[in-house]
């Protein structure tokens, strides 16, 4: 361990030399891969994409093995960095999804352009509202909620086009939300500020409406729905 400390040392000493003439050496070979960010995407997903060599090196150029990760669906952006002797490091950013939306054999992982994200929802928990289909005008209003206020989105369970281009997001337990599409960031504060404040005074509601500039309308529950 001495010698390899040493060695490393050297290395780093003489940059454009050292990597190639430490190549061949045994100490160096890849035995662990170290994923960093990954949670939706299964892991030997990743893996499999940096496609090691069985005599892979640390001293290896890392850019063509981030590169690989990078072209993966569900990867927005992905760096490697070295762990002496033997690790390989794959710092990875996912692409984040805002809905889960009925797909033919399960419901499928959604970003916010309406792609289809390649995430198991059945493998790994995917904690966002569901919608019947991943039209782009409501996965854009989910991201613009989530954007403005991460603590609004999180009460979310499902949202659906609503009339006149709208959108009606349903909050699990409380009521629902309409909001004119597309939605902007000091219209979701407004509607999040009303919605925290009733419930910090224990006032229900069935509805939120913030379609209308500069105010939010609260409708409360009828007398047979607050006797339900």
């Amino acid at each position: 361990m001495v010698l390899g400390a040493m060695v490393v040392a050297v290395a780093g000493s003489a940059p454009l030399w050292g990597p190639a003439a430490l190549r061949p050496f045994d100490f160096f070979r890849v035995r662990r891969v170290e994923l960093i960010g990954v949670r939706y995407l299964a892991p030997e997903t990743v893996v499999g994409a940096v496609a090691l060599k069985p005599d892979a090196s640390v001293w290896d150029r890392i850019g063509p093995l981030a590169e690989r990760v990078r072209i993966l669906a569900g990867v927005s952006e992905a760096s490697g960095s070295r762990r002496m002797p033997g690790t390989l490091r794959i710092t990875v950013r996912e692409v984040e999804p805002v809905a889960l939306a009925a797909g033919a054999d399960g419901m499928i992982a959604v970003a916010a352009d309406g792609r289809p994200l390649p995430y198991d929802p059945a493998r790994v928990a995917v904690d966002v509202p569901v919608i019947e289909r991943p039209e782009v005008v409501l996965v854009a209003a989910l991201a613009a909620v989530r954007a403005a206020d991460p603590s609004l989105f999180a009460q979310i369970a499902s949202a659906r086009p609503g009339p006149a281009g709208s959108v009606e997001l349903d909050l699990e337990g409380l009521g629902m939300i309409r909001l004119d599409a597309p939605v902007g960031p000091e219209v979701v504060r407004a509607v999040a500020a009303v919605e925290r404040d009733l419930g910090a005074r224990s006032q229900p509601w069935r509805e939120l409406d913030g379609r209308y500039a500069g105010w939010v309308v609260v409708r409360r529950p009828t007398k047979a729905e607050a006797s339900s």
